[in-house]
């Protein structure tokens, strides 16, 4: 049988044609596959890299412009598709990424064939192996490659790793789509000897291969399908952990607010110690507070008097800041403030000297609930200076012992919460959830009014790309309105990072499934051609068996059986047409003292030579038989004549004259005759060659060679020779 090699050249189509598909099929498996993908370039079954090593293998270096184009015109097209736009940059990444491909196709295919490792050829377990890790090897060639043209060229803030991440899953869908589609496209388009190598190759591989393609597609759609929505569900359940943590911290910081002014509240004349021992365990226990401040309020006829008792009570050098912004109002300054370091500048400020927190003030006092400020800039602040106030109204009675219900309260300060928006966001809880999440928020319904964030983080939630939810927190007669979002890049990364267990497991049991497929393959092919093989020397048994049976194996004439049948099959026709035949009976002169004096191989080298000299001399259609030991017969048929027959004889006797010369001996030869006609001297087979073997022994006796066996023949003259006629 004809073995079938990986590397011939002869294919089921025109080398055109299938030149031509391969390249439609290496470009169009690149756009359908990458349809799948959230990426287009990074896809975890890459169908491509097996057409690119299937074209080298066929056409060798003629299919790498193929390989070159398809590459540019599936990243530059994808490219234009989904920005409609095509600049520089994009057109020499694709064409770096091109000549990865073209790199890893080569160099793979130099190495199956430096290692002679035949796919299709029967292959050894060794070489399915050697496959297997070749293209394992050299399809990094393309993923390190390509991976770098992205990162430098289009994406270029990748992180390490994402852009591992990356290089393992183009690796993977390299690997996967060489080991699956290569064999697959050479069984396929590599001209088989006939149908059943054909039908076997397809049974045997392009079906298995095929489903494993297929079944590994759709269970990477799936397992990206799970991961989408494992992404999503992830993102809102953070997204609603961080709603509930900053609405129940808010809580705590009002309350706690309020707990301090019920408490200063309580209190006849707020000192530093009441203050302190009041404050400090909200500080401890509430990170978020940057600071607390007991804000009096203070008429304008008794700021003198004010400053002299804080000068004592609180700061040498207390002084009141802030002038009032109408006659009439009063002033509400801060006289304590803890901690102490790095905002003792707001003491003595008169906060109700700005008019933004004056109308805060006067709403917390309108409705008696804690009231906060639009961000502003803290002056107690080095760094970050984006904070706000919480302003807590803490009234008193006018009259303590009066308990009535008509008892009469009047304000007498707050108790100010001051928060850097820094560290209510970046607590340690509210980061660990936010993690890859961007937050933007903002206040007043407005999104121009920056709380937090970066405000391009709008555009891209705008745009409708990525994930995204919003939520308002309403606190302190206040709003502030959440966005968070995660980027398209940040989304693919979460979604390859959580698939990449998956597709490593899928690279290990691809590899053992194609192992088992192409090593079944090479054992049937060996099997079969191992059966062929044995079948093929049976069958040249069998015909040495059958030649030997009818054929004479020292000289190669048809021996006695078959001789007999000539002779059946000639009475035969003769007798159906009316015909004669002549029936020659021929026993060599000498022989036995060649045997006797010079050994029998001496005599079955002259039985060979006489063989082929009379042989020689006969015609197509007569039948030459050795019958054993030294004597031949010859089946004439076709009417012959007595003139004809005699001239056959002649020849017979002439070229035995000249002597056979066997070990350097010289030996004659002669041969005795005898002649007998269909139907004259015998109706059937065995009449006849009786009368041709009396013909014969009858020239022995005489001194003649040629004997006819008829009585009528006697007077016959003949051609040459000495004849004589028997009865």
């Amino acid at each position: 049988m004809e073995h079938v090699s990986i590397l011939n050249v002869c294919y089921s189509l025109t080398g055109r044609s299938t030149y031509l598909l391969l390249f439609v099929l290496y470009v169009g498996s690149a756009f359908f596959f990458s349809s799948f993908s959230p990426q287009a370039q990074i896809v975890s079954l890459w169908p491509s890299a097996g057409v690119a090593l299937a074209g080298c293998l066929i056409f060798g270096k003629r299919f790498l412009p193929a390989i070159l184009l398809g590459s540019l015109l599936f990243n530059s097209g994808h490219y234009l598709l989904h920005h409609s736009e095509l600049g520089l940059s994009v057109v020499l990444t694709s064409g770096i990424i091109a000549m990865g491909s073209v790199v890893q196709a080569w160099v793979n295919h130099t190495l199956l064939q430096s290692r002679h490792i035949k796919i299709l050829d029967a292959p050894s377990y060794s070489h399915v192996a050697g496959f297997i890790g070749t293209a394992f090897l050299c399809c990094l060639i393309s993923a390190v490659v390509g991976n770098g043209a992205l990162t430098l060229g289009l994406s270029g803030d990748l992180s390490a790793k994402i852009y591992l991440n990356n290089v393992l899953i183009w690796w993977i869908g390299d690997f996967l789509g060489v080991i699956l589609v290569t064999p697959l496209l050479l069984a396929m388009f590599i001209r088989q000897v006939d149908k059943v190598v054909w039908y076997r190759l397809l049974k045997s591989l392009t079906i298995p291969l095929f489903t494993l393609i297929t079944a590994f597609q759709v269970a990477q759609q799936y397992i990206e399908d799970s991961v989408v929505t494992k992404t999503e569900n992830d993102f809102a359940l953070k997204s609603e952990a961080v709603e509930n943590i900053l609405k129940q911290h808010m809580s705590n910081y009002l309350d706690a607010l309020n707990h301090l002014g019920t408490t200063l509240a309580q209190t006849e004349e707020v000192n530093y110690q009441v203050f302190t021992d009041a404050t400090r365990p909200y500080l401890a226990n509430l990170p978020g507070i940057s600071a607390i401040s007991w804000d009096i309020l203070v008429g304008q006829g008794a700021v003198e008097e004010f400053e002299q008792h804080a000068r004592k009570e609180v700061d040498p050098g207390f002084k009141v800041r802030g002038k009032p912004l109408l006659s009439t109002d009063p002033l509400v300054v801060v006289e304590y403030i803890l901690p102490f370091k790095n905002n003792n500048p707001a003491l003595g400020y008169n906060v109700f000297s700005n008019d933004e927190r004056k109308q805060s003030m006067l709403l917390a006092k309108a409705t008696r609930k804690d009231t906060a400020t639009n961000i502003i800039e803290l002056v107690q602040s080095k760094d970050d200076k984006q904070g706000f106030l919480i302003f807590s109204p803490v009234f008193q009675q006018v009259d303590p012992q009066d308990n009535s219900v008509a008892a009469v309260e009047s304000l007498k300060g707050f108790v100010v919460g001051v928060f850097l928006v820094s560290e209510i966001l970046n607590n340690p809880q509210i980061a660990e959830r936010l993690g890859y999440i961007d937050l933007y928020v903002y206040e007043n319904d407005n999104p121009a009014d920056k709380v937090y964030g970066r405000m391009d983080t709008m555009d891209d939630i705008a745009a409708g790309e990525g994930l995204s939810h919003w939520f308002e927190m309403e606190f302190a007669n206040h709003t502030w309105t959440f966005n968070l979002h995660v980027s398209n890049k940040n989304v693919t990364a979460l979604q390859i990072g959580d698939s990449l267990s998956f597709l490593i497991a899928e690279a290990l049991f691809g590899a053992l499934a194609v192992f088992i497929v192409l090593s079944a393959f090479g054992y049937h092919e060996r099997l079969t051609r191992l059966v062929s093989l044995r079948t093929d020397e049976l069958k040249q048994a069998n015909a040495e068996l059958e030649h030997f049976a009818f054929y004479d194996a020292l000289t190669g004439l048809p021996n006695r059986r078959l001789f007999i049948d000539r002779v059946e099959h000639t009475l035969a026709l003769c007798r159906r047409n009316n015909r004669s035949a002549a029936l020659l009976y021929m026993d060599l002169n000498g022989f036995k003292a060649v045997n006797d004096s010079l050994g029998h191989d001496i005599g079955d080298q002259l039985l060979i030579e006489v063989s082929r000299r009379l042989s020689r001399v006969l015609r197509d259609s007569d039948t030459l038989a050795r019958l054993g030991g030294d004597e031949f017969a010859l089946l004439l048929p076709g009417n012959p004549g007595i003139e004809e027959v005699s001239v056959i004889a002649n020849k017979l006797s002439a070229c035995l004259s000249e002597p056979v010369t066997l070990l350097a001996k010289e030996l004659q030869i002669s041969i005795s005759i005898g002649v007998a006609f269909y139907p004259r001297d015998g109706v059937n087979r065995v009449e006849l060659i009786g009368a041709a073997d009396s013909a014969m022994y009858a020239a022995k006796k005489s001194t003649r060679s040629l004997s006819f066996y008829a009585d009528e023949l006697n007077n016959q003259p003949v051609l040459t020779g000495d004849t004589e006629a028997v009865e």
